[in-house]
């Protein structure tokens, strides 16, 4: 029999030899409580009790995953966002860190606007696991949100992730190519983290990426750029006059983002870099109307 420190070291060590893995500290102790259901203060008391075989099994199998390169999100079926967890399958894209900036910039605006009690109409665009709008509503208690995606199964994720949180009495689901099936509706806010990724990108991304993200979520053709072209040409007829829009961008897409913005007759507010200072999220207003 195999005691829970010792399959905790015998991970650790695995993990530590995968270049791939750059926190295999955590990601061994983080498999074990979730295929154990210890919480971080069980799994500390265990350390010397023995292993049920048939969880052992089920640890192995999860390490054996993520030895392969599965993300810890898509093996244990949920990622964190903004504070919150949230479904994610192999039609999710999962939630980044740095799409938080997103919610932090439309709340400061919202903020500043005196707008953050407002019976808001939020609009977000590929919404994935629907991270984002729900994230946004949680902060903003009279808002509505219609949220679009052109994948059934994403959709069906973003759904469930709203039961999950109690809001989707707040929210319309749409199947849509972007703008498509919205003819004449427009929002006080629209979001959007759109594919970015140029395909010759392809085989440099993560094999976390790379393999186990979907491609309608990761590339925007070959330059990346083909979603936002698509989105700003109607992005003045679905924005409020005094509505903002608040997008992800890739990296060193700000140049021709800027660009595209003046093309559509719109008018960016605002860039905000990550923490690696990367340019990452611009905020646009419309332009005369």
């Amino acid at each position: 029999m195999t005691t829970y420190n010792e399959l905790y070291q015998s991970i650790k060590s695995d993990f530590r030899k995968v270049d791939s893995i750059d926190t295999p500290d955590l990601d061994a102790r983080v498999l074990i409580c979730e295929f154990a259901g210890l919480d971080h203060a069980a799994f500390i008391m265990a350390g010397n009790i023995n292993v049920p075989p048939d969880i052992e099994a089920k640890i192995n199998h999860a390490v054996k995953r993520r030895t392969n390169g599965e993300p810890i999100s898509k093996i244990i079926g949920r990622r964190e966002f903004w504070g919150m967890d949230f479904i994610v399958t192999p039609d999710t894209l999962s939630p980044r860190p740095e799409t938080e900036i997103i919610i932090e910039q439309a709340l400061s605006w919202l903020n500043q606007e005196g707008l953050l009690d407002a019976p808001l109409r939020l609009l977000d665009l590929g919404t994935g696991t629907g991270c984002i709008p729900i994230a946004l509503l949680s902060e903003l208690p009279n808002a509505h949100a219609v949220v679009v995606d052109i994948s059934t199964p994403a959709l069906h994720v973003a759904r469930q992730n709203a039961v999950k949180h109690d809001m989707e009495k707040r929210m319309s689901f749409v199947e849509s190519n972007w703008f498509d099936a919205l003819e004449g509706e427009s929002f006080d806010l629209i979001t959007s983290n759109p594919p970015y990724i140029e395909e010759s990108s392809r085989e440099s991304l993560p094999i976390e990426v790379r393999n186990h993200d979907p491609d309608l979520a990761l590339f925007g053709g070959v330059h990346g750029l083909d979603p936002y072209k698509i989105i700003f040409k109607k992005l003045n007829s679905h924005l409020n006059k005094a509505g903002h829009a608040f997008f992800e961008i890739g990296q060193n897409q700000l140049k021709d983002i800027t660009r595209l913005v003046d093309e559509s007759n719109l008018i960016l507010c605002d860039s905000v870099r990550d923490l690696a200072g990367i340019p990452r999220v611009v905020e646009i207003c419309c332009g005369d109307k």
